[in-house]
């Protein structure tokens, strides 16, 4: 009777522990990106906040003019539904004011939250001996602010609802075989979200229709739905394709031949080493296709969709696409890898070398890290100089009317690339009007007041204890399964 309460015990307590790490998770990723945003942030709109959101979204939704296409109307090759619909949503709540910040600190949790939905998604096909070990390499991986771009803007929210999206729709298409009817109201709503973030969105779709391809290719999933959805889905992609926009100015941007594409997709990749166990896996997976539900083929659909991102973005960007606004998507490929690599050694890879492999993995994950790191605090250290002198001359121009304030070289000046455009968005007295009163100190209107100094220490404060308390239960947890294992081996 002891040895079967003891079993009991043991198998709630291994039912909790991925709950707890993914708490830990939260705790210690979140609890970096409030100290970022407190420390670094700015109230000040950046770049196409101007003309996406004080021009385009809240001046006219202020006048009556604002129309339900205007959320739908693309920005650049995007159509960034969801963002608009997220800005709006915080401007009301925030009572009028436009403040960047605000958004930084919902973006936060957008982020994590996409992040903790694709690790509740993950650990269910990894065994659970293995699941803290991915669980606590995630958390060390995404405490490192990669994308502090994204952070430290408030106009990034579509990279961060393409994530949560594309993983609802590939996980409900992986399901779809099981429940239909189930599934597609989720396939169909994810799906149209995915898109309506960023145009990479049909890559998303893409990767759905894939993963149906794949599997009726192997012969394990020809019934009549799935064959109806993946057609859906293949009319769904060309549609979106089709829907969007070529921008002329941006062609510079582009890959230019094929060496440049080439050696961008190697820089995205790590010269192809970092991505070889996922490329492992998947191969495994066509050469020996399990059944359909297996956990593996969401795997396998995950790999689809992040090859079709860095291909993307390879040819989009070329030799910028190492920029951090990038990099938070280039995370989820190390982490999707690290997966792959721990089910390849509990699959019967040869231990010796299995331990090779993961030596020499980690060992370049961790150098790469250490890499990037000085560069990224170098650069968030550099950004929030920056901001400072694009308040003081903003607010400048506004306190005085005097044109020198804005005459000056855009980005390290002023938050703008083109001082006449920005001169003419700060003489609408809409657009002026809903500024923060730190950049603007006309206005009195302070909304949630999320920009001021008190409530920067408050988050900071918060965001320092998530991170203490997480990291610290972290290693005591850390601790405590050794001296477990320990005992069981005495």
């Amino acid at each position: 009777m002891g040895f079967i309460m003891q079993n009991r015990s043991e198998l709630k307590r291994e039912k909790a522990m991925p709950l707890l790490y993914g708490l830990l998770f939260v705790l210690i990723v979140l609890g970096v990106k409030l100290i970022i945003v407190a420390g670094f942030g700015s109230s000040v709109p950046f770049w196409d906040q101007w003309d996406a959101e004080a021009d385009l979204l809240y001046r006219p939704f202020l006048e009556g003019s604002l129309r339900i296409s205007d959320l739908f109307a693309s920005h650049n090759e995007h159509r960034i539904f969801t963002a608009k619909v997220l800005g709006l949503g915080l401007f009301i709540l925030n009572k009028g004011v436009f403040d960047p910040m605000l958004e930084m600190y919902v973006n936060a949790l957008l982020h994590v939250g996409a992040l903790a939905v694709l690790l509740f998604l993950m650990q269910k096909g990894i065994p659970g001996s293995m699941k803290p070990l991915l669980l606590t390499f995630a958390t060390i991986l995404f405490a490192v602010p990669f994308g502090r771009e994204n952070t430290l803007a408030g106009f990034q929210s579509q990279f961060y609802f393409l994530m949560l999206f594309s993983f609802l729709l590939l996980w409900s298409v992986h399901r779809f075989e099981s429940a239909p009817l189930k599934w597609l109201a989720v396939v169909a709503l994810a799906a149209f979200l995915s898109f309506f973030s960023m145009a990479s969105g049909a890559l998303s779709i893409a990767a759905a229709a894939g993963l149906l391809f794949v599997r009726w290719l192997a012969g394990i999933d020809r019934k009549a739905p799935s064959a109806v959805l993946s057609v859906m889905l293949l009319v769904a992609f060309v549609l979106a394709v089709t829907s969007t926009p070529v921008i002329a100015h941006h062609a510079g941007l582009k890959a230019q031949d094929p060496l440049e594409f080439t050696i961008a997709v190697v820089a995205a990749t790590g010269g192809g080493i970092l991505y070889l166990p996922l490329a492992v896996f998947m191969f495994r997976q066509l050469i020996r296709p399990p059944s359909a539900g297996s956990h593996s083929w969401f795997i396998f659909s995950l790999g689809l969709w992040m090859f079709g991102q860095i291909l993307a973005i390879a040819y989009g960007r070329g030799d910028e696409i190492l920029t951090s606004r990038y990099l938070d998507l280039f995370a989820v490929g190390i982490l999707l890898n690290a997966y792959c690599l721990m089910i390849l050694i509990h699959e019967g890879l040869r231990p010796v070398l299995a331990r090779n492999c993961t030596v020499f993995w980690m060992f370049l994950v961790i150098t790469g890290l250490g890499a990037f790191t000085p560069r990224i605090i170098r650069e968030i250290e550099d950004k929030k100089m920056v901001t400072i002198r694009n308040q003081e001359n903003v607010n400048g121009y506004l306190m005085t009317g005097n044109v020198a304030f804005l005459q000056k070289a855009p980005y390290s000046e002023i938050p703008y690339p083109d001082a006449a455009r920005l001169k003419s968005l700060l003489d609408n007295p809409t657009i002026a009007g809903i500024l923060t009163p730190a950049v603007n100190n006309h206005n009195t209107n302070r909304g949630l007041k999320l920009y001021t100094d008190k409530s920067r220490k408050k988050l900071m404060l918060a965001g320092s204890l998530m991170l203490f308390y997480g990291a610290g239960l972290l290693l005591l947890i850390t601790f405590w399964q050794a001296g477990k294992e320990y005992e069981k081996e005495a």
